[in-house]
């Protein structure tokens, strides 16, 4: 075992945690953390805490021992408005924890030889990774949105020995590849549910691999592995041993709900009534994401009571047709349920968790994914 803080210690740490194949332990160690962290981010210890700052130069044992831990570490803020040591609104690239890293890789099942493609560049650590893996015979290819972060990661990838890792400034949104065939394609920003480019299936060869974080606005989602068939058509399955969450595509973006204007109790609002508690199938992950593929362009919050508000409220609303839905306790185990706009999002949200559990509340692995050039689907194995 090596030294905790350096690439040998985390290498051993992943493996340990069954997350890094030892098959890549020889591209971690080849290609260090290190070379591509720069020398300020911003980081924090769980979602509830504060992002703190990281100056290599005031602290750089504390430096070290953060790029060598298992932690997403923020590179970016509100697509570089944000200046360091300032704390911005919106991440918006990061170096990603290295047992996801490895994780993604494991899924990807990348090999000496292949051809692949990355859509975000970011640090360029990944690439770097890529490129030690598929060897002189493979090929590495990077698209990154982001031409400040495109030169970064650049420099970071020729410092480090990987002249040979293409990097591409454009929006992987709208176009890849420009001709090229790729062995794999993976994907290091959330596609949103439905907008997989197809663009990227037909830059796969026949057999070949897309891994890609999916999400919807109301929950991160799954990794999903999808193999690209004969006739065009990819179908993927969640990965079930790998939860992440990554930043948005740019162009993927949807505007932030302005849930703080609303009135929980508008009176002109339509009023109904429900018996399902809604903390149940917004709080927790796994029961929120059949939701989330049904209202997949909408919002959620959850607000505790306060003085001014005697009893937590669960919010929905749907940002382009200005719909909303607000669900209060009633008494006697029911709830008051307030729906405004063209859409009656919690009616949407209640049959959408309804089915679910009538198919006996399948886990994420028994979603299927299906990508064709004129339609995506979402649906539960025929079995259930």
């Amino acid at each position: 075992m090596g030294d905790a803080h350096s690439a040998t210690g985390l290498a051993d740490e992943l493996i340990s945690a069954d997350a890094l194949s030892a098959e890549y332990r020889p591209a971690f160690l080849a290609a260090a953390r290190e070379g591509f962290a720069p020398a300020r981010f911003w980081y924090k210890d769980d979602d509830d805490a504060k992002d703190e700052v990281v100056d290599r130069a005031d602290d750089p044992d504390r430096w070290t021992s953060l790029v060598y831990s298992d932690r997403a570490l923020v590179t970016q803020f509100d697509d570089g408005q944000t200046v360091w040591p300032d704390i911005g609104y919106r991440p918006t690239s990061s170096a990603s924890m290295p047992s996801v890293v490895a994780g993604m890789l494991k899924a990807l099942d990348v090999h000496t030889g292949h051809s692949v493609l990355e859509i975000g560049t970011g640090t360029g650590w990944n690439a770097a990774l890529l490129a030690e893996i598929v060897g002189g015979k493979g090929r590495v290819s990077s698209v990154e949105i982001d031409p400040g972060v495109a030169d970064q990661a650049r420099r970071n990838l020729d410092a480090a020995g990987y002249g040979t890792v293409e990097t591409v400034v454009a929006d992987a949104a709208v176009s890849v590849a420009g001709g090229n065939r790729f062995d794999r394609i993976i994907a290091t920003a959330g596609v949103h549910v439905g907008q997989l480019p197809y663009a990227w299936v037909e830059a796969v060869t026949p057999g070949g691999v897309i891994v890609a974080p999916m999400r919807a606005d109301m929950a991160s989602g799954p990794l999903v592995r999808f193999v690209v068939d004969e006739d065009g058509t990819a179908t993927g399955r969640a990965v079930p041993w790998l939860q992440v969450g990554f930043m948005d595509m740019r162009t993927h973006r949807v505007a932030a709900a302005d849930l703080g204007a609303l009135r929980w109790d508008d009176p002109a609002a339509d009023l109904t009534d429900t018996d399902l508690a809604p903390w149940v199938p917004l709080l927790a992950d796994d029961h929120r994401w059949p939701i989330a593929v049904a209202l997949s362009d909408c919002r959620y919050d959850v607000w505790e009571r306060t003085e001014g508000r005697p009893h937590g409220v669960a919010w929905l609303c749907h940002v382009l047709s200005g719909s909303w839905a607000s669900v209060v306790p009633a008494g006697n185990e029911r709830f008051a349920v307030r729906q405004h706009g063209p859409r009656r999002l919690w009616d949407e949200a209640e049959a959408a968790y309804r089915w679910w559990q009538r198919r006996g509340e399948p886990p994420l692995s028994a979603w299927r994914w299906t990508i064709t050039p004129d339609r995506q689907s979402i649906t539960l194995d025929s079995a259930r």
